[in-house]
């Protein structure tokens, strides 16, 4: 019985740090529509606070979760891990054409670098949750 609860416990973590993650990659999302023009504006602090503590709460989170799962068994990867890291291959292939042809586009490149960090930050948190199945 303990077991069992000691394992939804580590769930909710790994749920936690998704969230941790979602709310890190979505300050991405919000760049375009920060004044940068005299000086860094609350908002701007805001926004890389909450991108920075997001990221190292989610990771510190994540890096927890390994040494746990270590100890469990190897798990064969799902349909949905391989969607999500296909997602992120495809969103770094397109990264170089971004970066080159949209340099000036000041929303294509947050929604790519977005969907870069988020769908690598994913695939880990899936690849946790497989384990404590």
């Amino acid at each position: 019985m303990k077991n069992r609860i000691d394992i939804v416990k580590l769930k909710v973590l790994n749920i936690i740090s998704e969230i941790c993650f979602f709310i890190s990659s979505s300050g991405l999302l919000v760049i375009p529509f920060l004044d940068f023009e005299d000086s860094l504006s609350a908002a701007a602090y805001i926004v890389a606070s909450l991108f920075w503590g997001g990221l190292i709460l989610g990771i510190i989170i994540q890096i927890i979760l390994f040494v746990i799962c270590k100890k469990h068994a190897k798990v064969k990867m799902s349909k949905t891990r391989r969607i999500v890291g296909v997602i992120f291959f495809i969103s770094v292939i397109v990264l170089i054409p971004v970066l080159v042809f949209w340099s000036d586009n000041e929303f294509i490149l947050p929604i790519n670098l977005f969907l870069i960090l988020f769908s690598a930050e994913t695939y880990f948190v899936i690849k946790r949750m497989e384990c404590l199945k």
